[in-house]
């Protein structure tokens, strides 16, 4: 994967853990609108602090797999091949 793809995963699952944390009011709003596909009320009501936590993880996994990834694009520029 790309490291900017990387990035923004993890800054979408920051957002998703940061909700389930802080806003538990909104993600009960999209909660109803995604019931049937992504979310179960079980989850939601009983282990909100479960699924903030590991959202928060899975944003700080990908966003420092895209910061290395960053950085590997960055030296490889700066190389040049031998002559």
């Amino acid at each position: 994967m790309s490291p900017l793809f990387d990035i923004s995963l993890g800054a979408i699952f920051l957002l998703a853990g940061m909700g389930y944390l802080y806003r538990p009011d909104i993600v009960s709003r999209v909660n109803t609108f995604f019931r049937d596909s992504l979310f179960n009320d079980a989850h939601l009501k009983l282990e909100r602090k479960k699924w903030g936590v590991f959202f928060l993880q899975l944003s700080l996994f990908f966003i420092y797999v895209g910061w290395q990834g960053w950085g590997s694009c960055k030296l490889n520029k700066n190389t040049s091949p031998p002559h």
